[in-house]
């Protein structure tokens, strides 16, 4: 069944914000194919969407949201597996540097940077879908959300950390390869679990940078800078393809 470019720009939109929303994917896959159909026959009589949903799109989209239950089910099933990438990540990344060790404040504030960052994203793909922004402003909260915030965010939460001595674990040389041994094996776990190659290209952008630049000659500063840059770059870039791979598949 085909719609115009303009309903199904909305319904492409809607689907966003009730993802988004935490809204069950059945239910979601359910009411927009409903409304497809509504809004083919319409178009048949010269009707638009505005004419279909009588509100504007993003008070549509509110209100709809707000009549859904939470899935709250499915938020439980997720959050741990995601938790456990994104532990595996700050953990490798440390032991490859050969620095397992961390402040009472980095093992509180690591979790709160986790939780920010999942409902910046969450934020974000409501904002975009509900309102009608240029190619270039999104691609510029998409860097903001991504990369601006978690960076400025870690390394706030560096300087803390290194304000208050509060030590509370710290691993030797055995504890740094037996911890990069378990997150290469929660990598591949959630690689398999997930059917995608997600959670072994993203630390590989992450973490190639630091290995390689290991063996120049440049300065320690130097290597920082490169393998930040490089790695911020690597993982925008990668994002971006993967919304817009997700944008054209729903």
């Amino acid at each position: 069944m085909v719609v115009s470019k303009e309903s199904q720009d909305f319904l492409d939109d809607l689907t966003v914000y009730l993802y988004s929303s935490g809204k069950k994917e059945e239910e979601v896959k359910g009411i927009v194919e409903e409304l497809k159909d509504h809004l083919h026959e319409a178009e048949k009589n010269g009707k638009r969407v505005d004419d279909i949903i009588g509100i504007k799109p993003k008070e549509y989209m509110e209100q709809l949201a707000s009549e859904m239950p939470f899935d709250v089910r499915g938020w439980l099933k997720y959050l741990p597996i995601v938790f456990m990438g994104a532990l595996a990540y700050t953990v490798m990344g440390d032991a490859i540097k050969g620095e397992i060790k961390y402040s009472l404040i980095e093992c509180i504030g690591y979790p709160f940077i986790f939780l920010l960052y999942l409902f910046s994203i969450s934020r974000l793909f409501k904002y975009t879908s509900s309102h009608k922004v240029s190619k270039w402003k999104e691609y510029i909260l998409f860097l903001g959300v991504t990369a601006v915030i978690p960076t400025a965010s870690f390394v706030a939460l560096i300087f803390l950390g290194k304000s208050y001595s509060t030590m509370a674990i710290h691993l030797g040389e055995t504890g740094n390869i037996v911890a990069i041994m378990l997150s290469i094996l929660a990598f591949i776990g959630i690689a398999i679990w997930s059917k995608t190659w997600d959670a072994i290209m993203l630390p590989a952008i992450l973490f190639l940078p630091d290995v390689l630049l290991k063996h120049t000659n440049l300065t320690a500063g130097t290597k920082d800078m490169l393998s930040l840059l490089l790695s911020t770059s690597g993982i925008c870039l990668y994002a971006f393809l993967k919304l817009k791979e997700i944008r054209l598949r729903i």
